[in-house]
C-alpha cells in the first residue's frame, strides 16, 4: 500500500498542486470534458439498441446543420476574445460575438423556413424537414456557448466550462434514452435531446460567467468601443470564418455526401463511427486547444513559443497514436460485439477514419498558431484545399456507388493534409523538419510493442470477447506507462508564467 501511495498518489497530489497554468487548466477541462464524453459514449450501446441506423442518420444530418451552422453564426470573433489586448476590449468582444450570434441565426432561420423541404429531400431525408426548422435555436444556443467559453478560457475559468459540458452530455443523454425507452422507435426521442442539452449548457455558463464576471462586463460593454475592436479584428471574418466554415465542412460533408448519394443507413453507420472515434478528439484534444490558445499567447511573448509547443505536439502524439491504433485493429469485433451486429459496417468505417481523425487530433490545437500569429489567411489556403479534395473524394466515391470506398478516400485525402499542416504549424514555430521526424520515430518505436500485441491477437482470434479483452490489457498498460508523462506539468515553466 505505502509503495502505491509513494509510486501514484504522492506524484497527483504534487501535480494537482503544480504552479504551471496549463497542466492546471488542462486538468480542470479535461475532468469536465471527460465526464461529458464518457456520458455520451456509455449511452451508445442503449441509444443504438433503441434507435435504428437510419434514424442515426437524421440525427447525423441535423448535427452537421448545427455544426456548420454554430460555426457561421458567431463570425468567428469569439478566437478574439482570447487575445485581446485588456479585458474590457475582450468584453466588448464577447458582446459583439452574442450579438451576431442572434441576427445570423435569426437570418438562418428565415432561410430554413422557406428552403426547408428542399434540402430535407436533397439529404434524401424527408423526416429531417421539421429538425431543420427548428435548428436555429440549438444554433444560436452553441454559438452563445462558444463565445461565453472562450471568455472564461482567457479568465482561467476553466471549472465552469467543464461543469456546462457536463450539463449539455448529461441532459442530452438523459432526454434521449428517457424518451426512447418511454416511445421506443420513435426518432423524436433521438432528436430532442441537443436542443435541450445546448440550451442548458449555455444557460449554465452563462449563469456562471455572470457571477464571476457580471460587474466587469456591465461596466466594460461600450457601443463605440465594441464597434471598434470589431474593425479591429475584421481578419477573424474575412478570413477565419471561411477557413473554419470550409474545417467544419470537411469534418461533417461525409454525412451530407452519404445522404445524396446513399441511404440514410449509411448516413448512421459513418455517425456511429465518427462518435466513437470523436471521444478522444473532444475529450483530450479539445481540452488542450482550450487551454492551449491562452497560454501559448504568453509563451510566444516570452519567446518560449517553439519548445512550448514542440511539447505540446509530443503530448499529443503521446496519448493518442497507441490507443487509436489498437482501437482500429479490433474495431469491427468490438463494434459488433458492444452495440450488436447490425452495426459491424460501423466498426469497418471507424477503422477507415482512424488514419485521419488521429492526425487531425495532433494538428487541430496546434492550429491555433495561426491565430497568435493572426496569419488566418494560411488557414483559409489550407481548408479551402483540403475541402475540395476531400469533397472530390467522397463524390468520386459516390459516383463508383460504393460508400466504404467514398470513406477511405475521405480519410486519405485527410490524412495527407494533416500531415502537411502539422509540419508547417510547427515550422512557423521555429521548430525544424529534422526535429520533428526524430520526435514522431521516438514515438512510433515506443508504441510499437503495444500496436505489436494486439496487431497479433487479431491475428491469431477471430473471437469478439478476447479481441475485446486485448484491447483493455493493452489501453490498461498504456495508461500505467504513460499517465503521469500526460498529467505531469513539464510544459508550464516554457510560458514564462507560473500563475
Amino acid at each position: 500500500m505505502k509503495w502505491i501511495w509513494s509510486k501514484f498518489v504522492d506524484p497527483i497530489k504534487g501535480m494537482l498542486s503544480s504552479q504551471s497554468r496549463f497542466s492546471r487548466g488542462l486538468i480542470a477541462i479535461l475532468t469536465g470534458t471527460a465526464l461529458s464524453r464518457i456520458i455520451a459514449f456509455a449511452a451508445i450501446p442503449l441509444l443504438s439498441r433503441l434507435f435504428s441506423p437510419s434514424d442515426f442518420g437524421v440525427f447525423a444530418l441535423f448535427g452537421m446543420t448545427v455544426s456548420m451552422g454554430a460555426t457561421l453564426v458567431t463570425w468567428r470573433y469569439e478566437a478574439a476574445i482570447v487575445i485581446a489586448e485588456d479585458d474590457n476590449k475582450a468584453a466588448n468582444l464577447l458582446g459583439v460575438t452574442i450579438g451576431l450570434t442572434t441576427i445570423t441565426s435569426l437570418l438562418i432561420a428565415a432561410v430554413f423556413f422557406v428552403y426547408a423541404r428542399q434540402i430535407a429531400l436533397f439529404f434524401g431525408a424527408p423526416e429531417f424537414e421539421i429538425w431543420l426548422l427548428w435548428s436555429p435555436v440549438c444554433i444560436w444556443a452553441t454559438g452563445t456557448f462558444t463565445a461565453l467559453r472562450l471568455w472564461n478560457s482567457r479568465t482561467g475559468d476553466f471549472t465552469a466550462i467543464s461543469i456546462a459540458r457536463v450539463a449539455d452530455t448529461g441532459t442530452m443523454v438523459l432526454v434521449q434514452t428517457g424518451l426512447g425507452l418511454m416511445f421506443r422507435g420513435m426518432l423524436s426521442g433521438l432528436m430532442f435531446g441537443p436542443f435541450i442539452g445546448r440550451l442548458m449548457a449555455a444557460l449554465v455558463l452563462f449563469w456562471q460567467t455572470m457571477k464571476a464576471d457580471g460587474d466587469l462586463l456591465r461596466q466594460s460593454l461600450n457601443f463605440r468601443v465594441a464597434v471598434k475592436q470589431a474593425k479591429r479584428y475584421a481578419r477573424f471574418p474575412i478570413y477565419d470564418l471561411p477557413a473554419s466554415v470550409l474545417s467544419s465542412g470537411s469534418r461533417e460533408i461525409p454525412t451530407g455526401v452519404l445522404g445524396v448519394f446513399f441511404s440514410t443507413q449509411w448516413v448512421g453507420f459513418y455517425s456511429i463511427a465518427f462518435r466513437i472515434l470523436s471521444v478522444p478528439i473532444q475529450v483530450v484534444g479539445g481540452a488542450i486547444a482550450q487551454v492551449y490558445l491562452p497560454v501559448a499567447r504568453d509563451a510566444n511573448e516570452a519567446g518560449r513559443l517553439d519548445r512550448f509547443t514542440l511539447s505540446i505536439f509530443d503530448r499529443l502524439m503521446g496519448i493518442s497514436l497507441a490507443p487509436m491504433i489498437m482501437l482500429a485493429i479490433v474495431a469491427p469485433e468490438i463494434t459488433s460485439l458492444l452495440l450488436g451486429k447490425a452495426w459491424f459496417t460501423a466498426g469497418e468505417l471507424l477503422r477507415y477514419l482512424t488514419p485521419s481523425l488521429l492526425l487531425a487530433f495532433i494538428a487541430s490545437p496546434l492550429s491555433e498558431v495561426y491565430t497568435i500569429f493572426e496569419r488566418q489567411s494560411e488557414k483559409l489556403v489550407f481548408n479551402v484545399a483540403v475541402f475540395v479534395t476531400r469533397l472530390a473524394a467522397l463524390i468520386v466515391g459516390g459516383l463508383l456507388g460504393n460508400a466504404i470506398v467514398a470513406v477511405i478516400l475521405y480519410s486519405v485525402a485527410g490524412s495527407v493534409f494533416w500531415i502537411l499542416q502539422c509540419f508547417w504549424l510547427l515550422r512557423m514555430c521555429d521548430i525544424n523538419t529534422i526535429t520533428i521526424l526524430r520526435h514522431i520515430i521516438a514515438e512510433l518505436a515506443k508504441i510499437s510493442p503495444l500496436i505489436i500485441f494486439v496487431g497479433g491477437v487479431q491475428y491469431l482470434y477471430n473471437s469478439p470477447t478476447k479481441l475485446l479483452l486485448a484491447l483493455l490489457v493493452g489501453l490498461g498498460l498504456f495508461g500505467v506507462w504513460r499517465w503521469k508523462e500526460f498529467l505531469g506539468p513539464g510544459v508550464g515553466n516554457l510560458t514564462g508564467r507560473t500563475s
